[in-house]
């Protein structure tokens, strides 16, 4: 399937005959499809609106910068792109939209000395598909990126209701099949366990890069019945009834709930959370206890741990073999030597 361009030229129009885009991929689930009242507070308090307002009464507003608009057929536009800088030109010229914020009066002391251009720059796209490249360059692959979840929902929406594959969507945002596929089966297993199965998943959508790493975990991935990205389909329900309280439980275990603390400390503990789910008296010990240390250690994740770092410590001194000819009666080398000596002594007898 082809990606139409836009094909107007930038143009102007009346700031009145501009509006929010109620599906912007920025605005949470519950936000979208809100009144318009409800999407510019929401946007002015959550994306700082202000700071726009401000850039435009100092410097005016960029005619370099125009909106990316569809023709609505009524005589109205929606704002595909630029949702943030069309609230701040609202607010600037109807300050009262202010009145219940917290910087309400800083909005009417900014639209006081505010020149707002009669006209405001736009591009006309013919669709929404058309805005999506540009969308998908800027804010997944280019210069202003957005949050994790934000990108997985915006290529979740491009697959699911713009009906494209993940190659067409690779195209599009400019990144890998691999990774678009990835983003798209974690976007689902979410949204899923929040529908289906009524998962708390608040925690989860605002830390979606831990989830997204985890995800990379071939035992964390098999915990949850979830499949490798090339195993990934469009519309596939990924979480099953018995697989659900499984993915509860792996949510609980990096992000917490409303009664208990994550078991992992940094997002580092991925790796080790993976070695305790793949293994029975792992996973048994951690249920039991929340305690990963503990059951790193029943998984046998102590012993492999320590047979790498002697491997290493082995295959370095090894290699060091090729340099210590010419360094020999080196001072510091020979200290070195020394402390290499005190520590194999003490691992033989601690």
């Amino acid at each position: 399937m082809s990606i139409q361009s836009s094909n107007a030229a930038p143009s102007g129009l009346e700031l009145g005959v501009l509006h929010l885009d109620p599906y912007n991929a920025r605005l949470p689930e519950e936000i979208q499809g809100s009144s318009e009242d409800v999407l510019v507070r929401f946007i002015a308090i959550t994306y700082d609106a202000i700071e726009v307002a401000k850039s435009i009464v100092r410097f005016g507003y960029f005619p370099s910068e125009p909106l990316i608009v569809v023709d609505q057929k009524d005589g109205t536009y929606l704002v595909i792109e630029g949702n943030r800088r069309l609230v701040a030109l609202r607010i600037l010229a109807n300050p009262s939209l202010a009145d219940d914020l917290d910087e309400a009066a800083e909005w009417r002391e900014l639209a006081q000395g505010a020149e707002l251009p009669d006209k405001v720059p736009v591009v006309i796209a013919d669709d929404r598909r058309a805005v999506a490249p540009i969308i998908g360059y800027r804010h997944i692959s280019g210069i202003e990126p957005w949050e994790p979840y934000e990108k997985a929902r915006f290529i979740a929406n491009l697959v699911d209701s713009q009906h494209l594959t993940f190659a067409d969507v690779a195209s599009t945002v400019g990144e890998n099949v691999t990774d678009v596929a990835a983003s798209y089966r974690n976007h689902a297993i979410v949204h899923q366990a929040q529908r289906q199965f009524d998962v708390d998943t608040r925690r989860v959508v605002k830390r979606f890069g831990v989830f997204t790493r985890a995800m990379n975990s071939l035992p964390l991935r098999t915990h949850i019945g979830a499949p490798a990205p090339s195993e990934t389909s469009p519309g596939q329900q990924l979480i099953s009834a018995s697989t659900a309280p499984a993915a509860k439980e792996l949510f609980s275990w990096l992000f917490g709930d409303d009664e208990r603390q994550p078991v992992i400390g940094e997002s580092r503990d991925i790796t080790s959370l993976g070695t305790v789910v793949g293994s029975d008296d792992g996973l048994r010990v951690l249920r039991e206890t929340r305690d990963l240390e503990a059951a790193f250690i029943a998984a046998g994740g102590l012993r492999e741990r320590l047979i790498k770092r002697l491997t290493n410590a082995c295959n370095n001194l090894v290699a060091a073999r090729e340099d210590i000819v010419a360094y020999v009666d080196d001072e510091d080398v020979q200290s070195l030597l020394t402390s290499c000596e005190e520590a194999l002594q003490q691992l033989r007898e601690p």
